[in-house]
């Protein structure tokens, strides 16, 4: 499936905002993507890979969402990155 980044920030924006939860949650997120791109079930799944975005493209654009601020993961999901920042560097 070819990658239109205009549609895709559309597609996360209009997740987020039906399921907050997905702001923090890549899977939550991937999963209802796919199913509004059409992932069926009844198919297999290299098949429905075939004709759904990547989970990589979904992952960096609701990244950018972030850093561009139309996105904003809840307080324990900022105060837990932040940890693991603060951890990460005194380990250097």
């Amino acid at each position: 499936m070819k990658v239109n980044t205009l549609d895709m920030r559309h597609k996360i924006l209009d997740a987020v905002k039906a399921e907050p939860l997905a702001a923090d949650n890549d899977k939550l997120l991937i999963s209802i993507i796919w199913e509004r791109e059409g992932w069926r079930h009844s198919r297999g799944l290299f098949w429905n890979l075939g004709h759904v975005s990547s989970p990589e493209t979904i992952r960096r654009t609701r990244q950018k969402l972030v850093e561009e601020g139309l996105i904003k993961p809840c307080e324990a999901t900022i105060e837990a990155r932040y940890e693991d920042y603060k951890q990460a560097r005194m380990a250097l």
